[in-house]
């Protein structure tokens, strides 16, 4: 669903913001950027926020880590658009093969214990979460994962899953590879304070 006013901006300044971004991308600015910019208040500032934080914020998993898990989590749930962003970002970090392996089947991905154990728990909370339990939460602290790394885990999760039902809600199209590349360098250096 394609909706003018999120298109067009909201209000001089929104209508500025896009014209700004879509300067420093080279392109048209892509759909999640328009709907973060268009009531920022609502569903923008606040969520922008809490996602930089979730991403580039203090962890025990990089940055390429993270983005790794934002990458399943989007293929998991069949969103194109972010799909294709998050691994753009994490192949920039941790490379295509490790990228491309995980997404195959991470269980045989040349990925650490730690990680594999991450993926395990994620792969359950997505597909099976009423058959997780104490024992997983156990498994995943005996790969080496604290409290907080499985907490990021499964914010990452939830995150992710908001914005990828708003993206195919939404019918956010995937900009060209260049644009993708463009945003995910911004957003592997700035983060994702928009």
């Amino acid at each position: 669903m394609r909706l003018s006013n999120v298109e067009q901006g909201r209000g001089a300044i929104g209508k500025l913001k896009l014209f700004a971004a879509s300067r420093v991308l080279g392109d048209r600015v892509p759909d999640v950027l328009r709907v973060l910019l268009y009531r920022s208040e609502f569903f923008g500032r606040d969520f922008a926020r809490y996602t930089n934080q979730l991403m580039r914020g203090p962890s025990e998993w990089t940055a390429g880590e993270r983005e790794l898990f934002a990458a399943y989590v989007s293929r998991v749930n069949t969103c194109a658009f972010c799909t294709s962003l998050h691994c753009t970002m994490a192949s920039n970090v941790v490379g295509t093969e490790v990228v491309d392996a995980v997404l195959a089947d991470w269980r045989t991905a040349p990925v650490s214990p730690r990680l594999r154990a991450a993926f395990a728990f994620l792969e359950k909370l997505m597909k099976q979460p009423r058959q997780l339990g104490p024992g997983d939460v156990r498994d995943a602290f005996a790969a080496g994962i604290s409290e907080a790394g499985l907490l990021t885990v499964v914010h990452v999760c939830v995150n992710f899953s908001i914005i990828n039902r708003i993206a195919d809600a939404l019918g956010f199209e995937t900009p060209s590879a260049t644009t993708v590349a463009r945003l995910g360098n911004i957003l592997l250096g700035l983060g994702y304070r928009f």
